[in-house]
């Protein structure tokens, strides 16, 4: 995924350097087929940017991002994560909401 594609993720808008380092950090993991659960599994999210910290939020299971919402200080990821959960509950109740 392009840079651009990194500026707006679920309604959260995200600066060109965000977007672009998020950008790289996608491509690095895909290139080298790096399974992001796993990274987030080894990093956590210790020191990692906004930008490492939203393509994980995006990108890991459901079970282990929600534990992001607890942890992460910065508002967007968090709607990011909340936006991906709420997501999947209509999907898991065919778009019925309960």
């Amino acid at each position: 995924m392009a840079a651009i594609g990194w500026t707006e993720i679920r309604g959260q808008k995200f600066s060109e350097s965000e977007a672009r380092e998020a950008s790289d950090f996608n491509e690095i993991l895909s290139n080298f087929a790096l399974d992001p659960q796993m990274v987030y599994t080894l990093f956590h999210q210790e020191n990692l940017s906004v930008a490492k910290r939203l393509v994980l939020a995006e990108t890991i299971p459901l079970d282990e991002a929600s534990a992001m919402l607890f942890t992460d200080s910065d508002s967007r990821i968090r709607e990011v994560i909340q936006v991906r959960l709420r997501e999947d509950r209509l999907n898991a109740t065919g778009n019925i909401i309960c």
